[in-house]
């Protein structure tokens, strides 16, 4: 009997074109959708050339954004390694592919693990091969080749459960994981390599034969069990004189006397190698679809609470419950470990890169909760937004964020307390919560402080030199030539003076302008801050010591989140639209935070 050859090349084609049909199907639906492939090459090995431009054709094809980075041979590892860091990180990419091989100075290996799962489209990082391995498992991703082998015998109409099926080989690239495909489709599954014995004998029992070993027409026809499907995964290039370029290319298996016995069997070329181009297209766009498919719903598994009676205090409720690993939160959001980094087992700040990242998702329900009627212990806020947080999500199976504003360390001291909530709907872990958290607000008042010694500095310099002393301070004499910084020449420009010019173009009475802010001590109005509520600061008086000869001023202490350091970091056509419209100083929102 003649075999049914299976034609990959068709079978590809056709998925390639569902590929494309589904892509712009999302796209109707989501307007901000858009697969994204990154393929790293390393050196200019004329076959990785030829594959990946192959697979730019082929994501062309569909819809799938192409990213072809090529590095110089000479690329060092941590380089290497920065790059696949910044795409992991990159929304636009949902796939990540390393053009192997690459140099042998590179460490492919620790290059492949450091590619996020999510984004591992080759299947070849541990987390996915060790789900594959699995009974249970559920990898991220497929490794190519081997998910188009089973995509090539389902649409043949094999047969697999319950057949005797043969893998040989067992690279990690295609015999390994086939034998698990295989046997989780329920076939009983041999592997064979170089040390197997009786070889041809394990061959004729095959009902599903998988050859990849990279030997030319090495399993003969006579090998074969009568109807035997046969899947050649071998690319061999051997001598042909009647080719133009001399040489043909031949599989794994002979396939004039395997087609004589075989049911089915993949010719080559054109079987399994246009599978692995097409099964890389459907990898990307399956991770791309899950960023934002609703299917992959968040689910957060709530703490057990058990409230005592009489209720105790806030901190000994607090403290009787172990708060959740930050981590394992993170995980339940489905946060990427590049998404966030912990403060400590319980805090974390998330990169608002996942707001790219999640552009297409439909948008949540925005509740406020506000108060009009403060009391000595404050207004109850924060209790009311983290119980409704606990009703929607504990109890109704919501996906629910309660987003509470930074505390200052201002009331925490008073009567009122912190702003954690109370009872038990309050932050846990509550003391590090009001104290510090990420420590934002001691950064903010960090770099309040540096500016307002920055501001007496100058201050007491100008009025203790002169100008030219300040002026040989700002541009110092090196090699006989004084020289603008970049930002000094923007100073000239603000002040009338020409920018090209030079420091010994300037006439005394420039040189004065240029030097000197000419502060006035008694209309500065930028205090120092502390995050303590501290009464005895709001007035105090500096400069009493000798070396400060005797220019003392008053001035004070503000509370850290009354700073308008934090309007440093909006944009500056933001703030100045915003301050001319509402009439007030306009301040940048705390960096993101997220607790147990």
């Amino acid at each position: 009997m003649t075999a049914q050859v299976i034609d990959g090349k068709t079978i590809a084609a056709d998925i390639r074109a569902s590929i494309k049909e589904a892509i712009a199907q999302y796209q109707a639906q989501h307007p901000h959708f858009q697969p994204g492939l990154a393929i790293i090459q390393v050196g200019q090995q004329e076959d990785s050339i030829v594959y990946v431009r192959q697979k730019n054709r082929a994501a062309a094809e569909v819809g799938i954004k192409f990213q072809h980075h090529q590095l110089p041979e000479s690329v060092t590892q941590a380089q290497l390694m920065q790059l696949i860091h910044e795409l992991n990180h990159d929304p636009r990419v949902h796939g990540i592919l390393i053009q192997l091989p690459i140099p042998e100075h590179l460490d492919p290996q620790e290059a492949i693990y450091a590619i996020s799962p999510h984004k591992d489209v080759d299947g070849f990082h541990p987390l996915n091969i060790g789900n594959l391995s699995k009974r249970q498992g559920h990898p991220y991703f497929l490794p190519c080749t081997p998910k188009g082998c089973i995509e090539l015998l389902k649409r043949s109409g094999v047969e697999v459960a319950g057949r005797k099926a043969v893998v040989i080989g067992r690279s990690d690239i295609v015999g390994t994981p086939l034998f698990a495909l295989l046997n989780g489709l329920d076939a009983t599954v041999t592997l064979c390599h170089r040390r197997t014995s009786n070889l041809e004998a394990i061959i004729g029992t095959a009902d599903i034969l998988v050859v990849a070993i990279g030997q030319a027409q090495f399993v003969q026809g006579s090998w074969l069990k009568p109807g035997a499907v046969v899947i050649d995964v071998g690319m061999n290039a051997i001598p042909d004189a009647t080719k133009k370029s001399g040489m043909r290319l031949v599989g794994d298996v002979d396939y004039a006397s395997a087609s004589q016995v075989a049911s089915h069997i993949t010719p080559v070329p054109g079987g399994v190698g246009p599978m692995t181009v097409a099964m890389l297209l459907q990898n990307t766009f399956e991770g791309a679809k899950a960023v934002m498919d609703p299917a992959h719903k968040v689910r957060i598994t709530p703490l057990p609470l058990r409230p005592l009676h009489p209720v105790p205090s806030d901190i000994d409720i607090a403290m009787g419950q172990i708060p959740k690993q930050i981590t394992r939160l993170a995980d339940e959001l489905q946060l990427s470990p590049h998404e966030f980094d912990s403060y400590g087992p319980y805090k974390a700040k998330v990169s608002m890169d996942v707001l790219q990242r999640l552009a297409g998702r439909r948008n949540g329900k925005y509740i406020i909760v506000a108060g009009i009627t403060p009391t000595p212990l404050g207004e109850g806020k924060s209790t009311l937004t983290i119980g409704l947080c606990q009703a929607l999500g504990a109890h109704l199976g919501k996906t629910a964020f309660a987003c509470v504003r930074q505390p200052s360390q201002g009331p925490t001291f008073g009567i009122k307390g912190g702003a954690a909530g109370g009872g038990y709907s309050q932050v846990i872990p509550m003391d590090e919560f009001n104290l510090h958290l990420t420590g934002d607000i001691h950064a903010v008042a960090a770099a309040n402080n540096l500016l307002a010694a920055a501001i007496d500095a100058r201050m007491f310099h100008e009025a203790t030199q002169s100008d030219q002393a300040l002026f040989n301070r700002l541009c110092p004499l090196k090699k006989g030539k004084r020289h603008f910084a970049p930002v000094m020449r923007t100073r000239l420009a603000n002040l009338g003076i020409p920018a090209d010019a030079e420091p010994e173009d300037l006439t005394e009475a420039q040189i004065c302008q240029f030097v000197r802010l000419d502060i006035d001590p008694d209309t500065i109005t930028w205090n120092r801050v502390v995050d303590t509520n501290d009464r005895f600061l709001r007035r105090i008086t500096i400069g009493q010591n000798p070396t400060e000869q005797g220019r003392e001023r008053r001035t004070g202490y503000d509370i850290a989140v009354a700073t308008r350091t934090t309007a440093l970091g909006v944009r500056p056509e933001t703030r100045h639209l915003m301050s001319k419209n509402f009439s007030m100083p306009i301040s940048a929102p705390n960096p993101a935070s997220v607790t147990t």
